[in-house]
């Protein structure tokens, strides 16, 4: 008598079962990939809103500044002043582009650094930079973006030093650098741009990370994973939540005895070797913090003085100062510059940049 029809025994019946949820399993989350791969919408970030959405995504860079970029409307400063805003970005994403040919009589000075270079909060008129253009017999050339650490500096003078050809670079730094300069110190910290970028080591190789905690960091690898960790999260309320005691919190306690602000600190100082090793011999570099924040400031003013760079110190106590007094110079976002901060800027700057490029 034949066995062909009989039944399958119950630990067989449990085997097809199971291969048969895996299969389905596999294959609903084969679709649900492919489904926010083409749509990607349900795993994305809402955009910035104006003027803040002038960032477009980079394989190399991280992310640029879209060429082009327009905005006119209003913006409210720290004193809850409102004021007009016209900003535009041109060539090649700069917020300005002199011009490159060489000019009897004119230096080519190139602005380099992040959101206080950028300055989407200021008209394209009250720009620092563009006031220094205006009292220097300079060409201008201003390159930045927010979220930008010194790595992705480097590389975009790295791109454009050849189309420029400088006289003087006026370097840009801020405290959050170091964050950014260190993936696993962003991680950990209460600031956070969370945005696949480049980073220098410190033998000077180049490698790329996301700097980012869980669920974020799941989203590489899949789509659909994610979108479901992050509804999980949410619900938790746990999503994008900060740390308790974030690194800002143990840099400022421990300075170098925290060794991802010291490693970091590291990785910075080996931006600052391939800055200087990068720019023509004939090109002055000026650097300055745009806050003083510390130890960060106390590290950057180290840094330039072991590389061999010249540092115009002391502009946060010089703007502070009109601070004490009153005046209003920040946006509403208690850190960058208004109208009234970039002439402050500007005003500090001058004598720095004057004697830089006479000599």
């Amino acid at each position: 008598m034949s066995n062909d029809n009989a039944p399958l025994s119950r630990p067989r019946q449990m085997l097809f079962s199971l291969i048969t949820l895996l299969l389905g399993l596999l294959l609903a989350s084969l679709l649900g990939e492919l489904f926010f791969r083409v749509f990607p919408a349900g795993v994305s970030d809402p955009p910035a809103p104006a003027p803040y959405n002038y960032r477009t995504p980079d394989d190399a860079y991280g992310w640029l500044v879209q060429e082009g970029y327009r905005h006119e409307g209003t913006l409210r400063d720290r004193c809850d002043s409102t004021y007009a805003l016209d900003v535009s970005f041109g060539a090649n994403g700069f917020r300005k582009w002199g011009n490159p040919a060489a000019v009897a009589g004119r230096k080519k000075v190139l602005f380099l650094g992040d959101s206080y270079t950028a300055c989407a909060q200021t008209s394209d008129d009250r720009l620092y930079y563009k006031l220094l253009g205006d009292s220097l017999p300079i060409e201008v050339f201003a390159y930045g973006a927010a979220g930008y650490s010194n790595a992705q500096q480097y590389l975009v003078l790295e791109k454009y030093l050849q189309a420029v050809q400088p006289d003087l670079v006026v370097w840009q730094l801020c405290s959050n650098d170091f964050i950014d300069n260190y993936w696993e110190l962003e991680k950990v910290a209460g600031y956070h741009v969370r945005m696949r970028r480049p980073y220098i080591l410190e033998d000077g190789s180049i490698t790329h990370k996301l700097a980012a905690e869980y669920p974020r960091n799941v989203k590489p690898w899949s789509h659909f994973l994610y979108y479901i960790l992050k509804r999980i999260a949410e619900a938790r309320g746990t999503f994008d939540k900060p740390p308790a005691e974030p690194a800002e919190k143990f840099i400022a306690e421990q300075n170098m005895a925290y060794e991802p602000f010291a490693r970091s600190v590291r990785m910075t100082d080996a931006i600052f070797k391939k800055m200087k090793a990068l720019v023509l011999p004939q090109t002055r570099l000026l650097v300055f913090n745009a806050d003083g924040y510390q130890p960060q400031y106390d590290q950057f003013a180290r840094l330039c003085q072991e590389n061999g760079l010249a540092f115009a110190g002391s502009l946060p106590d010089y703007v502070q100062a009109f601070e004490a007094r009153g005046e209003c110079i920040r946006t509403d976002d208690g850190y960058h510059w208004n109208n009234r901060g970039n002439e402050l800027v500007a005003a500090f700057l001058k004598p720095f940049i004057e004697r830089m490029i006479a000599e």
